[in-house]
This record gives C-alpha cells, structure tokens and sequence, in this order.
C-alpha cells in the first residue's frame, strides 16, 4: 500500500503551479516566488510528468489551464488558501 505522502506532488511542487495557474505566467510566477522563470517552467514540466497530465495549455507568450489544470488548481488554492487560515 502506498503511503499518502509517497502519492501526492510535493509542497514546493504545488506553491510553483498554483502561482502559475494564479498568474498565468512562468514569468509573474517566478517574481512572485522570487525564483527563476526557468526553475517554475522546470517545476512545472516536472510536475506534468510525475502527474502524467498536461496542466497547462501553452501558445505563445500566454498560458491557459488545460481541464486536468483548472482541477488541480481548484483544490490546490482552496487547501493552501484553508492552511494559511
């Protein structure tokens, strides 16, 4: 049996996408995390492939959550946003 901790995205993880689905930019996302632009794309590709989704929709110079995205996203803010509470 899996443990909890063994299945879920790390808390770093989660804090790069939900600036970046906040943002809807790598770039505004890394100013507010104050890491690089490439550590969130990183992050986020990283993220992308333990998840085995796309939670991003990516043209060019803009982002848009994808379904998967707009889901992870709901839970992520709510849950960060009830801890910071």
């Amino acid at each position: 049996m899996q443990t909890l901790r063994g299945s879920l995205p790390s808390l770093n993880a989660l804090a790069v996408f939900e600036a970046s689905a906040r943002r809807l930019s790598f770039s505004r996302a890394a100013e507010d995390l104050a890491i690089t632009q490439s550590a969130v794309s990183h992050g986020i590709r990283q993220l992308e492939a333990s998840l085995g989704l796309d939670l991003f929709i990516r043209h060019h110079r803009r982002l848009e959550l994808s379904p998967e995205g707009e889901r992870l996203y709901a839970a992520v803010a709510t849950s960060l946003s009830a801890i910071a509470q």
